[in-house]
């Protein structure tokens, strides 16, 4: 996504919301993605996703995410459809049988890993990772190495993707062209092994600064700036889980 990290000028309600609310809200998605079983309703609840993101964002959900999703969904599709044989025989070649079924079964299941992509992304690039971690620490009584490291995970979306772009500047300066065929193979394989190496790289350099700061050397850790969970958060929950509730028991 072409998502920034959280800003206090922001004034999209994606970056205003706090980091419970938000957690709540992608509880509630996850739920009525893994809920349902059919294909209109889940790819409404799809359409409703990339809105929500959009508009909350004020960004569009970007041409490499599509791409990483294509990636991952279609091979996933294609397996889904043909494990399942129910319904309508529509082609069939040897043991492989194409159904209404296993079709529909699919596209569902297809669907859903979009959903949970795109709200787990979105969470990652529009919260800061200080105030998730002070939330979880100071308002759910989390045990702040656990909160730290979901936090870590949280943020290595945008390290891997900043560490992308300035591996893909880098080669790009140094004149190298876009190759096809097997080439852009190969290419592709020596790019990821760079962002790989670049991203630990950065992991280690997060691990001893955390090290030379005494991270985990005491049971409980102060905050500087403490979090405080906005008035109007118990009714973004609320509203959540109520309306959660009820497309749960009509879908």
């Amino acid at each position: 996504m072409t998502l920034t990290n959280n800003k206090s000028g922001s004034r999209k309600f994606l970056y205003r919301i706090d980091p419970l609310t938000k957690i709540v809200m992608l509880l509630c998605i996850s739920v009525l993605a893994v809920h349902i079983e059919h294909v209109l309703p889940q790819l409404l609840l799809f359409a409703a996703v990339w809105i929500a993101i959009v508009l909350g964002s004020g960004q569009m959900v970007s041409t490499p995410l599509i791409r990483l999703l294509a990636a991952i969904g279609i091979p996933y599709f294609g397996l889904s459809m043909l494990s399942v044989r129910e319904g309508d025989i529509w082609w069939q070649w040897g043991a492989l049988q194409l159904t209404s079924g296993g079709l529909e079964y699919g596209a569902v299941m297809t669907l859903r890993i979009f959903i949970l992509c795109l709200t787990s992304v979105a969470l990652s690039m529009t919260t800061d990772y200080r105030e998730l971690v002070g939330a979880l620490v100071l308002k759910l009584k989390v045990p702040y190495r656990l909160a730290y490291g979901l936090a870590l995970a949280l943020t290595f979306l945008p390290l891997l993707r900043e560490e992308a772009r300035l591996t893909l500047a880098a080669r790009r300066l140094r004149g190298q062209q876009r190759a096809r065929g097997l080439a852009a193979l190969l290419q592709t394989k020596d790019y990821m092994g760079a962002i790989f190496t670049g991203s630990i790289r950065r992991i280690q350099h997060i691990a001893g600064a955390m090290e030379s700061k005494g991270f985990g050397a005491y049971p409980d850790r102060t905050f500087y700036h403490p979090f405080v969970l906005p008035s109007s958060a118990p009714y973004w929950m609320g509203g959540s889980v109520l309306v959660t509730i009820i497309l749960y028991l009509t879908v």
